[in-house]
């Protein structure tokens, strides 16, 4: 046992001491290298929103608007994964926030918040919704006391024909 650790720390002073390392040589610091500016492309997954829309009031001013709950759809393995993704993100964004929303129903007598309250909580909790795609929008129903996801039929057209 004596000799395994004389042998350690031969081994251990052999890479210290080794060609070009000096004991007590001071180490000069080097100025990090700068950061390569980040690239300024929007990234569709990691978008965040604090919008909610008055659903009442969006409906009148645009009557094409749909209620919608978005689902995988796609034609290929990379289509089918993005919106898979958002699908997800926004249905448990959905999910969440309406059980947020039956909370304070329940805490107010079965009153539904008003969407000044909602907008207010979002605001006061900074609390961020995966952003959806350009089309569609989250919306509060103050009358219902529903949550959900409002699509303009026009606008996801549009947007499906500048891709293509």
């Amino acid at each position: 046992m004596n000799d395994l650790l004389r042998v350690s720390l031969l081994l251990m002073m052999a890479v210290v001491l080794m060609p070009g390392c000096k004991p007590n040589s001071t180490v000069t610091e080097k100025e990090p290298a700068a950061a390569p500016e980040p690239e300024k492309r929007p990234n569709l997954l990691k978008r965040k929103t604090q919008e909610v829309v008055d659903k009442n009031k969006v409906m009148a001013e645009n009557p094409a608007l749909i209620e919608v709950e978005n689902k995988v759809t796609g034609n290929d393995p990379l289509s089918t994964a993005l919106t898979g993704y958002i699908a997800a993100s926004s249905r448990v964004n959905v999910l969440n926030f309406q059980r947020q929303i039956d909370l304070m129903k329940a805490m107010n007598e079965d009153k539904n918040p008003t969407y000044e309250e909602i907008v207010d909580l979002i605001k006061q909790h900074n609390m961020e919704f995966n952003a959806l795609p350009d089309y569609q929008m989250f919306a509060y129903d103050e009358t219902t006391g529903g949550f959900g996801i409002l699509e303009d039929p026009e606008a996801k057209k549009a947007f499906y024909d500048q891709v293509k």
